[in-house]
C-alpha cells in the first residue's frame, strides 16, 4: 500500500483528490507540473485549446466588423441600445460568455472585466462581471481537477508552470490563494488551474473565489470607468 492509498487520498492524471469526508485544505507532495502525466494526451489537449481560441478569435473579429458595418459599435449608446433589446438573454448570455474566458483565452480575461460597465453600465456591469469570473472559476477547478495536469501543460506556457507551480509546495498555499484572488492583475486563471491539482476542498475553493473575487472585480471596473470618463469624456459613460 503507498502512502497516498494509506492516506486516503488517490491521484487521477496527475492531480491530488482528496476522498469524500479529507479534511485537508493545504498542497500535498506533487509531481512537477511542467511535466504533463501523459504526453500524448497533453499534446492532444493543446491542440484542441489552439483550434478553439483561433476559432474564437474568428468569431470575435467578425462580431466586431459586423458591429461597426451595422453602427451598433459606433457609439456607447448605439451598444447599450442594442443590447437593451435582448432583454435578460443579454447579461445571461455575456456570463456565460465570459465564464468560458477562462478556459478558451480568446481574448485576456480583462477583458470581459473591462467591457462589462461599458456595456451594461458600472453597477449592473460590475455584478455581471463578477459572476461572469465566479462561474469561469468553478468551472477551470472541476476541469483541472478531472483532467489533471495535462490541462495546465496544454493551457499554459512551461514557463509561466515553472514560475507558479512551485507555490504548489508551500505550506500557506491556500492563503496565498486567497490574497491573489482578491488582488487586480494576479494570475487567478492559471493559479485556479493549480488550485485543482492539490488537495483544496471544493467548500474552501468556492469560500475563496465568492468571498475574494469581487474586490479585484471592482477594483478593476471603477479604475477603468474612471480612465475612460477622464481621458474619453466624448463616450458618455
Amino acid at each position: 500500500m503507498t502512502t497516498l492509498e494509506a492516506s486516503g487520498m488517490h491521484t487521477d492524471q496527475g492531480s491530488i483528490v482528496p476522498t469524500q469526508g479529507e479534511a485537508m485544505d493545504e498542497p500535498l507532495e506533487h509531481e512537477d507540473v511542467t511535466a504533463p502525466a501523459d504526453p500524448a494526451h497533453a499534446r492532444h489537449l493543446k491542440t484542441i485549446f489552439h483550434a478553439m481560441t483561433l476559432l474564437g478569435l474568428a468569431g470575435v473579429a467578425t462580431l466586431v466588423v459586423l458591429g461597426f458595418t451595422s453602427g451598433v459599435l459606433t457609439s456607447v449608446a448605439s451598444l447599450r441600445e442594442f443590447v437593451d433589446g435582448f432583454g435578460v438573454l443579454a447579461p445571461l448570455a455575456f456570463i456565460a460568455a465570459g465564464s468560458l474566458e477562462s478556459v478558451f483565452p480568446v481574448i485576456p480575461g480583462s477583458g470581459t472585466i473591462i467591457s462589462a460597465p461599458i456595456i451594461f453600465g458600472h453597477v449592473e456591469g460590475t455584478i455581471y462581471a463578477y459572476l461572469a469570473t465566479v462561474l469561469g472559476s468553478i468551472v477551470v477547478f472541476f476541469i483541472s481537477r478531472h483532467v489533471g495536469r495535462d490541462l495546465a501543460f496544454a493551457r499554459f506556457s512551461e514557463r509561466t508552470l515553472a514560475r507558479y507551480g512551485k507555490l504548489l509546495d508551500h505550506p500557506k498555499f491556500t492563503k496565498y490563494f486567497a490574497i491573489a484572488i482578491a488582488l487586480p492583475l494576479a494570475p487567478d486563471d492559471v493559479l485556479c488551474y493549480l488550485a485543482g491539482l492539490t488537495a483544496m476542498r471544493w467548500r474552501t475553493y468556492l469560500l475563496i473565489i465568492v468571498l475574494c473575487k469581487p474586490w479585484g472585480v471592482l477594483l478593476y471596473t471603477t479604475g477603468v470607468m474612471a480612465i475612460l470618463r477622464a481621458v474619453f469624456p466624448w463616450l458618455g459613460l
